[in-house]
């Protein structure tokens, strides 16, 4: 791998190649890869870390296009204002661009198509990490020919038993490096476990996406979800400023940074 000449790819903004992207799942250099990958994320979105309310819709392989148009219309009646298209290896590529299409002209007003997500690793077996760099740069063909997403969400197959550390650090790293034409890139804190959503915070992505509660006791009954406190108290653990946002990543709401008391990294875990 030719390391210098990918470090100044990423200084200057030049778009990195299949070959780059496979170089890239070679290198066990996480803090390096984690470097170049904080250097994209903090030129897109400073120290902001944001957070939303959202629905995902499956169009894997086999997903009919007007079901999916018509499950649309329902998000925003629930108080949802995100919905974010979910897909797998199995898809047929050439049929998306008109799904997407179709889906932005019917959501209701308040809500947009601004997330897509790629399903990875699978317990007891090792991230496929080339097959994580052809997903990525399909829909980065896609979004050249769209526009249509603002965010993209990598989510673990098996929850936190699908991936060590390592392999999920690498995969968000290497997708934040190659997917140059999408601002944001989230992670779900209950597919990856909090901890590791908190340092992957730090090797790439802007955004916590999870369910989002008000109050302890509806909390007490998801253990996925996080009351909004926690989730403010983690996201400035981990060196961000929290940032609540809308459908189409407009500010709804910022919030005081990282308390310079308080430790400034997240405690280590061990990959």
């Amino acid at each position: 791998m030719d390391a210098a000449d990918i470090e100044r790819k990423v200084r200057s903004g030049e778009r990195l190649t299949r070959e780059d992207g496979i170089a890239l799942c070679g290198c066990d250099d996480l803090a390096w890869l984690g470097g170049l990958a904080h250097q994209v994320r903090s030129r897109h979105n400073g120290d902001a870390a944001y957070f939303a309310v959202h629905r995902s819709l499956d169009v894997s392989a086999g997903a009919d296009v007007e079901e999916a148009v018509a499950l649309a219309t329902g998000p925003a009646v629930e108080g949802v204002t995100e919905l974010r298209l979910s897909t797998d290896a199995g898809t047929e590529w050439s049929r998306l661009p008109r799904t997407v299409r179709e889906l932005r002209a019917a959501l209701p007003e308040g809500c947009a198509l601004t997330a897509c997500t790629m399903r990875y690793g699978g317990a007891g077996e090792p991230v496929d990490q080339a097959a994580c760099v052809e997903q990525v740069l399909r829909l980065r063909e896609l979004q050249d020919e769209t526009g249509g997403f603002h965010v993209f969400v990598p989510q673990l197959q098996d929850g936190p038993r699908g991936a060590t550390g390592a392999e999920v650090l690498k995969t968000f790293a290497v997708a934040r490096l190659l997917f140059d034409n999408v601002p944001h890139v989230a992670v779900d804190w209950a597919l990856h476990s909090v901890q590791t959503a908190q340092l992957v915070l730090q090797h790439g992505a802007d955004e916590m996406a999870g369910r989002v509660v008000d109050e302890e006791s509806e909390a007490a009954q998801d253990a996925d979800a996080l009351t909004r406190e926690d989730l403010l108290d983690l996201i400035r653990d981990t060196g961000f400023r929290p940032v609540e946002r809308d459908a189409r990543h407009g500010v709804l709401h910022t919030y005081e940074g990282p308390d310079p008391q308080r430790r400034e990294t997240p405690q280590p875990m061990r990959v």
